[in-house]
């Protein structure tokens, strides 16, 4: 490798990292030369780059001098440039942090983890649900995509913002969408439910035209464009208008039921409610799979075939091939 595919290497990192290697070479190089020019006062190429840190950084603890002339003049060219050049650099460091911060802040900067949940725009359900998030799974890294936000609601929580449209493959691509888990898109409740809704099946494509492999949870307000979500890719749909509609028909026949579903469902940790495959219970009663589950310290509520969820169904009802068992982990 030559100088100048040296130079060429170099020049690809960025310009605080490139002073910094200026740096380090001319300290090296002046320590170097101070060992050379007075042996007797820095009897190694160390001393001499000790005396160059100590000079340039302007502490001049004054334990080693250069002696000779020829060490005097060359000590006078090294404190007029080197002393310099690390103020500039010291300058130039803070100065690139302040610029990475306000850039972060501003939702500029491209998040480079793996592994990580995509939270699609900021209102009250994923405020709410980012905080639960990083309550219960603290070592979950979050972003969080919006066009409407200036700067980073969430900041100090750890939370990483991306500004940007989520119609555009550049937003998700600055969010290392490829690496990502979990992408939830919510709905923006202050359009029409048609705008919403086609603003949601964009993402959704955008989502999956990249990574097709990403778990998507999309919130839907129309149900006639469920269909339409499901056949754009989404993995789960949420229908906000069917769900709380729901929770108001419960709360006229039974005064006061919307409260205890809300504790309830706040009460149940991640992953304590959820589905257990049915094949190590195929051919069993309900009640002979509840009685044995609960063994286990798991509470068997009810089985999903196909697309239809039997809640606590007869006692008597087998489990068959395929079922999915919804059940709450104790």
């Amino acid at each position: 490798m030559n100088f100048r595919d040296v130079i060429y290497y170099i020049s690809r990192y960025p310009l605080i990292l490139q002073l910094g290697f200026l740096i380090v070479l001319i300290l090296s190089i002046m320590g170097f030369v101070m060992h050379l020019v007075e042996p007797e006062m820095f009897p190694n190429v160390f001393e001499g780059i000790w005396w160059a840190i100590v000079t340039a950084s302007t502490v001049g603890y004054g334990d080693v001098s250069p002696d000779t002339t020829l060490g005097k003049a060359f000590a006078m060219v090294f404190i007029m440039f080197g002393a310099g050049f690390m103020t500039f650099y010291m300058a130039k460091l803070a100065s690139s942090f302040v610029l990475s911060q306000g850039a972060l802040s501003r939702g500029e900067r491209r998040f480079e983890r793996q592994n990580h949940v995509i939270v699609v725009g900021w209102n009250s359900r994923s405020h709410h649900t980012i905080h639960y998030l990083l309550k219960h799974q603290p070592e979950r890294s979050i972003v969080l995509i919006d066009f409407s936000l200036q700067e980073n609601p969430l900041q100090k929580e750890g939370v990483h913002f991306i500004r940007g449209n989520p119609g555009e493959d550049a937003t998700f691509k600055k969010a290392n969408i490829k690496e990502a888990k979990t992408v939830l898109i919510t709905a923006d409740q202050y359009k029409s439910e048609l705008e919403v809704d086609m603003q949601t099946m964009l993402t959704l494509l955008t989502v999956k035209g990249i990574n097709p492999d990403v778990y998507t949870i999309v919130e839907i307000l129309s149900p006639e464009q469920i269909t339409n979500a499901r056949r754009a890719g989404a993995d789960e749909i949420i229908e906000s208008a069917h769900l709380i509609s729901t929770v108001m028909i419960n709360s006229v026949f039974s005064h006061g039921i919307s409260t205890t579903l809300l504790e309830m469902l706040a009460h149940l940790k991640p992953n304590q409610l959820g589905f257990l495959n049915a094949a190590g219970y195929v051919g069993e009663t309900f009640c002979d799979a509840a009685q044995r589950m609960n063994e286990d310290d798991i509470l068997l509520i009810g089985v999903k075939r196909g697309s239809e969820l039997m809640m606590n169904p007869s006692p008597s009802t087998s489990i068959v091939e395929g079922d999915r068992l919804f059940v709450i982990h104790t």
